[in-house]
């Protein structure tokens, strides 16, 4: 089993087309961000896709993409992520890959609400009960992140990395205070945040053990 990431930019519109250009980059630096792999891939111009390995971490990921777009880039972006089976998978070249996990990302993001950021399907070697709690958390997931501003996003993002806090205040845009950087994740609710994800690990782990790639 594998996790699949799907995503498309909100107000995609609104993007000069240098960002759009950019696009591709600016989802490489947020991955290289973080001790996740993944290959991503923009299409269309304003979507995306990546296959995160190890799976367990596809959520972790899904709310460093978007904390890093939204706090460096001010572009904010739906997530899907999708984690099954595969019968085919290039990660050089994530659009010709194949497989549930693939398509229960893409369906995920075409049954997403407008006003939703974050959504998860989880292929059938997922206990339905277990599948219930992830999906309950997730949706409490989105609606905290949701009310992020740009600057704890920003905060966010950069506390990904964990480093010390005065390191990472001074890498804040433009560099600020260690206490103003606390309080952006004070704000962001970071550590609710981080133990909410870190226990969603922990059980998605369990559960794909005896399946993950």
């Amino acid at each position: 089993m594998i996790a699949v990431l799907t995503g498309d930019i909100v107000g995609s519109q609104s993007l000069a087309e240098a960002e759009r250009d950019q696009l591709q980059a600016y989802l490489e630096d947020a991955v290289a961000s973080t001790d996740v792999s993944a290959s991503i891939e923009v299409f269309a111009g304003d979507s995306w896709q990546c296959h995160c390995h190890p799976a367990h971490s596809a959520i972790r990921l899904a709310v460093t993409l978007r904390s890093y777009l939204l706090g460096k880039r001010n572009i904010d972006t739906r997530v899907s992520i999708g984690i099954g089976s595969y019968e085919k998978l290039r990660p050089e070249k994530i659009s010709l890959s194949q497989g549930e996990a693939f398509v229960l990302s893409g369906r995920g993001l075409q049954e997403m609400p407008d006003d939703r950021r974050l959504n998860i399907r989880l292929g059938k070697q997922i206990p339905p009960s277990s599948q219930g709690l992830i999906y309950a958390s997730l949706l409490l997931l989105n609606g905290i992140t949701s009310d992020w501003t740009n600057k704890q996003a920003q905060a966010v993002a950069l506390a990904s990395n964990k480093r010390n806090q005065y390191e990472l205040a001074e890498k804040f845009d433009p560099p600020i205070s260690a206490q103003a950087f606390g309080k952006h994740l004070a704000k962001a609710q970071w550590k609710l945040i981080n133990e909410s994800i870190g226990s969603l690990e922990s059980s998605l782990q369990q559960l794909l053990a005896p399946h993950e790639e």
